[in-house]
């Protein structure tokens, strides 16, 4: 049985499935990885360089799912938290600034350059 996306995660995928090319892949479904006895981790969107994580989108916020970002960081260089209570997206590196994009601002992604996401479009806020 095949669970659907919730909204917002639906939008997103759409998104980055419509903007990102080989090398990368988007995924089509969530996944739960169990990397090891200590180390488990869950997303809701994977974007993959060959075998690498590139980036996953989790739904969250900071600093609540601070233990999910770092485990994260051990295998993707980049997290996104989905916020649908604050409509905002956390874009979490391993190195350098954690920058939040609010309804009103563009989404971008130094590990993603030929991505530009409108943050409206993802809460389906019309403009």
């Amino acid at each position: 049985m095949v669970i659907a996306d919730p909204p917002v995660v639906a939008r997103l995928r759409a998104e980055l499935a419509s903007q990102i090319a080989a090398p990368f892949a988007v995924s089509t479904t969530s996944n739960q990885y169990y990397f090891d006895e200590d180390h488990a981790a869950y997303n809701e969107i994977e974007v993959r360089q060959g075998e690498a994580f590139a980036m996953v989108v989790v739904r969250g916020a900071l600093p609540s799912e601070e233990f999910v970002v770092r485990v994260w960081h051990r295998y993707a260089d980049e997290v996104w938290l989905l916020d649908s209570v604050e409509q905002v997206v956390f874009v979490v590196p391993r190195e350098g600034e954690i920058r939040v994009f609010e309804v009103g601002e563009t989404l971008r992604s130094p590990r993603l350059p030929d991505v530009a996401i409108a943050v409206s479009a993802v809460f389906g806020i019309l403009n």
